[in-house]
């Protein structure tokens, strides 16, 4: 175990992660990141190809924002509702979402002001 192993214990959590279309994760993170029980919220833009109805040999560049949001367990069904239903999930071909338990995890914190990360030299 690490010198960080002790870190999330105490506070069950459960990961909810919701892929959806190109340009709406910004406002689904902003959405809920406020909300009670979210202790973090996060978003990142995605790529990958696909081979569906295209020529052998042949690859499609699909584009898509994913929205991460680490809940607390009792808080875990309602900000799963309202990113399945902010995000349109529910209707064919607006995206997927799911929702795991973790067994470890903390929130994002930004750094305290006069932070100093020591660099290596050289």
């Amino acid at each position: 175990m690490s010198v960080l192993g002790h870190i999330g214990y105490g506070v069950e959590k459960k990961l909810i992660t919701a892929i959806v279309m190109s340009g709406r994760g910004l406002e689904l993170m902003k959405l809920v990141e406020e909300h009670a029980g979210v202790l973090s919220a996060t978003h990142h833009h995605a790529r990958g190809t696909d081979r569906r109805g295209q020529r052998p040999g042949t690859l499609v560049w699909i584009e898509r924002d994913v929205v991460m949001a680490l809940v607390e367990a009792s808080r875990a069904d309602e900000v799963f509702k309202l990113l399945f239903d902010a995000g349109d999930i529910g209707d064919p071909h607006q995206g997927v979402i799911f929702m795991e338990e973790v067994c470890r995890g903390h929130p994002m914190m930004p750094f305290a002001e006069g932070f100093e990360v020591e660099r290596p030299k050289g």
